[in-house]
Parts: structure tokens; C-alpha cells; sequence
């Protein structure tokens, strides 16, 4: 079915309202794309100052995707660990350090907690966008109208959502002046294929689509300001939690000499609200001392200051129709004491980006686009639950907790990192075989990794295809990649390059451009039956690479196949292997970039990335990853039909 459209100004395949961190993200993967893509704001600049400021682990590994790790690593501070201040047992008006806390496991990531403030955060995705030439942020332009034509949001080919945008003066949207009042203004009408609302947390496009925010606020308050400090508390370049019998205060150092501070302001009393403008940096400052004492404070210079009111808010949907999809501050919103605001929003949009930009590239169906509100749904759900246990224990004075903080701490620090972040079962993340879930969901050292996004109300196993009932995706063995957990990021190994003995990292190989992932670890291919056996998937794997690979842009261009065999480099030969694990260009020759090893004799290596996956050295195993790096699948070599059944829920054929 095709649609046509007269009298319209312009058409778009991906329209996003909103350049924060979110849409900016969300803007990044489009540029991956061969797509369309309009990306708007009502500001005429980013962020200057102030705002959110701390990045996650996970946040940093999916800047690393992007090639962008080590530029937000250079100018931010890295938050090592966080010192417990409590009452003094000899004199209770005064605070003494009572624990120093890691921020999170050595094992967790190669990437550490950081402190960045916002608008440089922005800035570093505002130049990678430059960089590809593809996306760029239209400034000073707000949607005024909105419209969605229900009838079309089946057909692929349509844009079923009309909206008016209009042009603002410069700072227009921060002067609270209704539209009626700009009959003459510039207009423009734009029909979309998708619209995404990363518009905050008053969003726009969620009120025309009639969605709440359902939760409560609270009566209590802190005030925040990002200042230079003139004190001799000696922990001021520490991150720290103070708990005094006056109040709580929480110190994040920032780039710079600059140091935040989230002051307890009390509570106002029921149907009470706060008088903002009396909360001027003065009277943050005068709340702080007595916490602090017995040090002294001080400041000069003050970059930015805001009051928050303590509350938990999520949507209880996340899309409509798989056309429009709201993203970040927009259906959740939380207080900032856990530091996620920022980093949940912005792996909203990492979660969505790659699904859209596959179902506008023709690589994807739509019925994917419904994974979107499943999956972080429950991460939103999930969040609000640690936000309100942490808000309650920064308000409610010293506490068991505040003594032994790194025990407390230690119950959210790999959610807090998002390395925790599970996903499925569903059409993107194949079920387990019985009695395995279980084994494959908790480390051995009791870490709780496997716990988060898996709820007695979430998306069943799917186990069956969408439009062809007879089809049947497969059941993952997870036994056999033990420390592999089915949903969840593929965590980092180091790896050697077989034709350059270059020894990396896997992440190191998987960008983030789209691509689907078989990860083929191939064991001991010195065995004459393994190397059989992995030959065997190689002709397989060659059919389904073809049958999806774009035709003008080689075979691995939609699934890209690399390889990790255990044994020494020098007993493999790499073009003795099938030529899917080595694809041949006319032009450039073979892909020497595609087959690895875990090899201990090369200087500097590794030697234990098999071990350290769970991943039997003899008989291997196969993993499927999608684009964002999350495992789809974990299944044995010698089921060679596994890859076509997998494929055949989530990829359309290029010759349709």
C-alpha cells in the first residue's frame, strides 16, 4: 500500500522533538542510518551550566560504541570513591568520616563513574553529529500542532503524524508567552514517518498524546548549586554523603575546581509549595554550614544553583501505535540523588535508535518497534523503586545505612552502573531452556546482574514468529556461556587479532553501526571434528549473511560475523577457515579483521577469555548480539539451523 500527500511542506522519516542528552543520543544513531532525520528544539543554545552531571559506566561503554569514551574521559572527573560522614559519638554537632566506599566492583566495567556537567556532555555529541555530516540540531523551533492519522499507522509507506512547527525568537522559550499571540510567525508543516518526544519532563508531544505521569511528589526539598569552595573540610574532592543531625548533604566534585552540592532543605507542609525564589545560593549555603560543621564553608563563585522537590514519576506507556515514542525525563522522572536522570535518558534512546533506524533502512520490521516500551518500561519501574529508597535514606538523618555505607551501596551499584540492564525474553532476546534461568542469572559471587528488568508481569518467552506461527525461534543454551547472561550487555574480554596479534578488546569491534553480531567462539579447531563442526555453521551462516546483507554493501553489512577460537595463533591458518569467517573483496581482499583468539602467547594478552565467558575451550559455543551489543541468543555450533530460525522473527529479506 502506498499513500500519498498533497499541500505539505515537507516529510521526514524520524522527526525528534527535544536536544538533550536523550534526543542527542537518539540523533547518534540515526546518523548511523541512511535515513531522513530532522532533530528540533525551542532553545536557541545547549545547556550552559548547571543541570545533570554524572556518568555511568554504561553510559561510558556506549559512548566507547560511538568512539567518544576517551573524549568525555579526559575532561570529566572520575568518581573513585565516596567517603560516609556521621555524627561525631563523642560530639553529635559535629560530622566525622566513618567509611571511605568504593563506587562500584573492580569487575563491574572498564569504565569508571565520572562527574561532567551536562552541557559539555551535550556539546561532545552536538560535535560527533558534525562529524557525520548527517544530523543537525534546528534551533529556535518548537511543534505547535499535532495530529495523528490512526488509519495509517499500519502502513509502512505512510507518515501518519502531521505537526506544525513554528520559528521563535531568539530566547522566546524561555519567556512563558503563548503561541496564540504569534499569528505572523514562520510555520512549517511536517508529516512523519516516526516522532520521538525527548522533550523533558512538562514534554509536549506526551500531553498531546494524553499520556500521564503517574506518582506523587513529596514535601521535601534540597537545594543544589555547582560552586568554587572555600573550606577546609578535607573530603571537598571527594565525593560524599554527610549525615548530620541537622540535615544531609551530598558533595560531587566536578571538572574544574567546581563541587556540587544537594543541600536537605526540609519540608513544606502538606499543600504547601516551596518559595523558589526565596532559595537563593545565600540561603543554601547558610543550610550547609551547620551540617557541616565543625568545618567551615564558603564560596565566591557560584556557577549554577536550582531547588528540587523530592518525587517519583513514570508513564504508564512509553509509545503509541509503535509510531510515536517518548523518551527519558518524559515518562520517568525521579530525584537526583542516584544520579540517573541523565543516564537512563539517554539509554532510552540507545535502546530505541538502532530499532527505528532498522525498520526505516528496510532491514527490520516494525513489529520490533513494540520491544521498545517492554523493555524499558521496567527499567523506568525499576529506578523509581532504588530512587525512593535512596531519597528516604538522604532525608531521614543517620541511619544503619549512612554507617556502613558500602554495604548499603553495594545493593544498587550494578543497577546504578547500568550494566545491569536485562532484557526479554522477546522477539529480540530468545528464552532460556527450563531450569537454566536461574544458573544464568546470578554470578557466583552473589552479584544481582541478572535481576533487574525480569518481572512476574513483563513480556513472556517468545517463542514463536509473529507472522509465521510455524516458524519456531530457538531456545538458548545457557549453560554454555556461563558468565554470559542472556539479555543483558556482552560484557569485554581481551582478544588477539589473529592476522596481527594485536590484542584488544571485544568491545573494541562492536560499534555501534547497526549490525547485528554472531559471535562465533570456535573452540579448539586444531580438533579435526570442531573444525568440521564449525565449518558446518560457516555454510549456514553464509546463507542467512546473504539473504540479509544489503546488496551493494558486502556480505556482513547487516550480520557480521567474527570469530574467537582458544588455541595458540600459530595453529591456526585463517584461510583455511570458510570464507563467511573471512569474506573476500574484489577491491580490498580478504577481512583479516574478522578471526580472533585467545591466545596467552602473545606479549601482553590474555589466555582466560574463555573462562572468564564460561565458554567450554573444546566445544565452544555461538552467541548472537544485537546492535546495541545485548545478547539475543547462546546456543551450541552444531545447530546449524539456529541463526535462519532467530533471523527470521527480527530481519526482512533483502529481496523483498
Amino acid at each position: 500500500m502506498s499513500t500519498t500527500y498533497d499541500d505539505m511542506d515537507s516529510y521526514v522519516d524520524l522527526l525528534i522533538v527535544g536536544a538533550g542528552p536523550a534526543g542527542l543520543m537518539l540523533a547518534a544513531w540515526a546518523s548511523q542510518y541512511d535515513i531522513h532525520t530532522r532533530i528540533i528544539d525551542e532553545k536557541s543554545a545547549r545547556v550552559q551550566t548547571g543541570q545533570a552531571d554524572g556518568l555511568h559506566s554504561r553510559s561510558l561503554e556506549i559512548f566507547d560504541s560511538f568512539g567518544l569514551a576517551e573524549t568525555f574521559l579526559k575532561g570529566a572527573f572520575h568518581v573513585n570513591e565516596i567517603c560516609s560522614w556521621n555524627p561525631d559519638p563523642k560530639n553529635p554537632r559535629h560530622v566525622i568520616r566513618t567509611q571511605r566506599a568504593r563506587t562500584q566492583p573492580s569487575n563491574l566495567s572498564r569504565y569508571p563513574q565520572v562527574s561532567l556537567n551536562q552541557g559539555l556532555t551535550e556539546q561532545i555529541l552536538l560535535d560527533y553529529l558534525a562529524s557525520k555530516g548527517k544530523v543537525s540540531v534546528e534551533r529556535n523551533l518548537t511543534p505547535e500542532t499535532f495530529h495523528i492519522d490512526e488509519r495509517l499507522c499500519d502502513d509502512d509507506s505512510a507518515y501518519p503524524s502531521v505537526l506544525t512547527l513554528r520559528r521563535l525568537a531568539d530566547n522566546e522559550w524561555a519567556k512563558n508567552i503563548r503561541p496564540d499571540s504569534y499569528q505572523g510567525a514562520e510555520r512549517e508543516t511536517v508529516r512523519a514517518k516516526y516522532v520521538v518526544g525527548c522533550d523533558g519532563a512538562h514534554s509536549w508531544l506526551r500531553q498531546q498524546l494524553r499520556i500521564p505521569l503517574i506518582g506523587e511528589h513529596t514535601n521535601k526539598h534540597f537545594g543544589v548549586m555547582d560552586i568554587v569552595p572555600l573550606t577546609d573540610f578535607p573530603d571537598i574532592r571527594e565525593s560524599c554523603v554527610i549525615h548530620s543531625n541537622c540535615g544531609s548533604v551530598m558533595t560531587i566534585p566536578r571538572e574544574g575546581r567546581f563541587v556540587r552540592l544537594y543541600v536537605q532543605l526540609g519540608e513544606t507542609a502538606e499543600g504547601e509549595t516551596s518559595d523558589r525564589a526565596a532559595i537563593t545560593p545565600k540561603a543554601i549555603l547558610d543550610r550547609a554550614r551547620p551540617i557541616l560543621e565543625p568545618y567551615s564553608l564558603d564560596f565566591r563563585i557560584c556557577d549554577w544553583q536550582s531547588v528540587y522537590t523530592i518525587g517519583q514519576r513514570v508513564a504508564p506507556r512509553f509509545s503509541h501505535r509503535d509510531r510515536i515514542f517518548l523518551a527519558g525525563d518524559a515518562v520517568h522522572t525521579h530525584s537526583p540523588t542516584m544520579g540517573q536522570g541523565m543516564n537512563v535518558s539517554m539509554q532510552d534512546a540507545y535502546n530505541l535508535g538502532w530499532k527505528i533506524g532498522s525498520v526505516l533502512s528496510g532491514m527490520s520490521d516494525r513489529k520490533i518497534l513494540s520491544s521498545y516500551d517492554e523493555e524499558r518500561r521496567p527499567i523506568a519501574n525499576e529506578l523509581i523503586k532504588l530512587d525512593t529508597k535512596m531519597s528516604n535514606f538522604y532525608s531521614e538523618g543517620p541511619s544503619e545505612e549512612s554507617q556502613d555505607y558500602q554495604t548499603f551501596r553495594d545493593t544498587f551499584s550494578w543497577f546504578l552502573s547500568g550494566v545491569s540492564v536485562s532484557y526479554g525474553p522477546n522477539m529480540l532476546v530468545t528464552s532460556a531452556k527450563k531450569g537454566l534461568a536461574s544458573s544464568n542469572g546470578h554470578h557466583a559471587n552473589g552479584d544481582r546482574r541478572g535481576s533487574h528488568g525480569e518481572h512476574a508481569n513483563g513480556p513472556k518467552p517468545y517463542e514463536t514468529n509473529g507472522s509465521n506461527g510455524h516458524r519456531c525461534s530457538p531456545v538458548s543454551d545457557v549453560a554454555l556461556a556461563r558468565e554470559i547472561r542472556l539479555g543483558q550487555r556482552m560484557p569485554s574480554e581481551k582478544i588477539v587479532c589473529q592476522s596481527e596479534a594485536n590484542p584488544m578488546l571485544l568491545s573494541d569491534i562492536l560499534p555501534s553501526n547497526g549490525k547485528w553480531r554472531a559471535l562465533v567462539f570456535a573452540g579448539d579447531l586444531t580438533s579435526a571434528d570442531q573444525r568440521q563442526v564449525v565449518q558446518n555453521l560457516g555454510e549456514a551462516l553464509e546463507k542467512v549473511c546473504h539473504q540479509y546483507a544489503h546488496p551493494r554493501q558486502g556480505l556482513h553489512s547487516t550480520i557480521e560475523v567474527i570469530t574467537i577460537h582458544s588455541r595458540s595463533r600459530d595453529d591456526v591458518v585463517m584461510l583455511d577457515l570458510h570464507n563467511v569467517y573471512h569474506p573476500w573483496d574484489d577491491t580490498l581482499g580478504w577481512d583479516y579483521w574478522k578471526v580472533y583468539c585467545d591466545d596467552a602467547g602473545t606479549a601482553g594478552t590474555c589466555g582466560e577469555t574463555y573462562e572468564k565467558y564460561g565458554i567450554d575451550a573444546e566445544s565452544g559455543c555461538l552467541v548472537i548480539l544485537r546492535p546495541d551489543q545485548h545478547v539475543s541468543y547462546i546456543g551450541a555450533l552444531s545447530d546449524e539451523t539456529a541463526p535462519a530460525r532467530f533471523f527470521a522473527d527480527v530481519l526482512v529479506p533483502r529481496t523483498r
